[in-house]
């Protein structure tokens, strides 16, 4: 399994608003493009404004729509703790590896909305973020949802998902909270929420190499974005809605 990809730090200045891997400036453009897209009516955040992800076959990083005021977050930040936002997977989320780049990359883990950590831009090396994979080995079927973390270019995962969803929980497309922060010498991880009349509460934490910075004095970070791999490319078009708040 490969790691997250950035590209270098001087080709980010000039397009601040692209996730992590573009190529081009395409997500600023868009990012005032089209209209609103209206959150479920029980999403707890306002339902107006969500912003929308899309990755694009053959791609990892996604695009963004609608990004404004900090919903999402993206690119260059400094002295921020964590990420709290409500996602929205849908069906798109359901995909197959038909031409893997290596056999096992089914079962890679993407990654959610995440955060660099330790005065690292690179996620890669350290960084804090949810992973998310679709099992085509399971009865039935799932998407996996994990605390995922990197320890000097070490993955970090708990032994088992924090949370399954199923295919008709995709389609009902409700939305849930995820919290991730640093504190000392842990990363803290929440995943909130209600898909189908079932309550979600998961928890984790993982080691942080850190512990010795705290948040408030980091001066490089990178708020990443919705994104597809390990190693190989998306096979279809993925998307995601989000709402983010400031972190407390």
């Amino acid at each position: 399994m490969r790691p997250v990809v950035l590209i270098p730090l001087a080709l980010l200045v000039g397009c601040a608003g692209s996730p992590p891997g573009a190529s081009t400036c395409e997500a600023c453009a868009k990012a005032d493009a089209g209209a609103p897209d209206a959150g479920p009516p029980d999403a707890g955040f306002p339902t107006s404004e969500w912003a929308r992800y899309t990755i694009a076959p053959g791609a990892h990083s996604a695009t963004v729509e609608r990004a404004a005021h900090g919903n999402p977050k993206a690119a260059l930040v400094s002295g921020l703790a964590g990420r709290d936002y409500q996602f929205i997977f849908d069906a798109s989320a359901i995909y197959t590896l038909t031409e893997p780049v290596q056999p096992e990359d089914q079962l890679d883990w993407n990654k959610l909305p995440g955060l660099s950590d330790c005065n690292e831009y690179d996620l890669s090396v350290s960084g804090v973020m949810f992973g998310w994979r679709w099992r085509l080995d399971t009865e039935p079927q799932v998407l996996e949802l994990t605390a995922y973390a990197n320890d000097s270019g070490q993955h970090l995962t708990p032994a088992a998902p924090l949370v399954t969803l199923d295919a008709a929980d995709l389609a009902s497309e409700a939305p849930l909270r995820y919290r991730l922060w640093a504190e000392g010498a842990l990363y803290h991880f929440e995943i909130s929420g209600e898909v189908r009349g079932r309550a979600i509460d998961a928890s984790a934490t993982l080691p942080r190499q850190c512990p010795e910075l705290a948040p408030a004095e980091l001066s490089i970070q990178w708020a990443a974005g919705f994104y597809f791999g390990g190693t190989s490319t998306a096979p279809s078009t993925i998307t995601g809605r989000v709402f983010e708040l400031p972190f407390h």
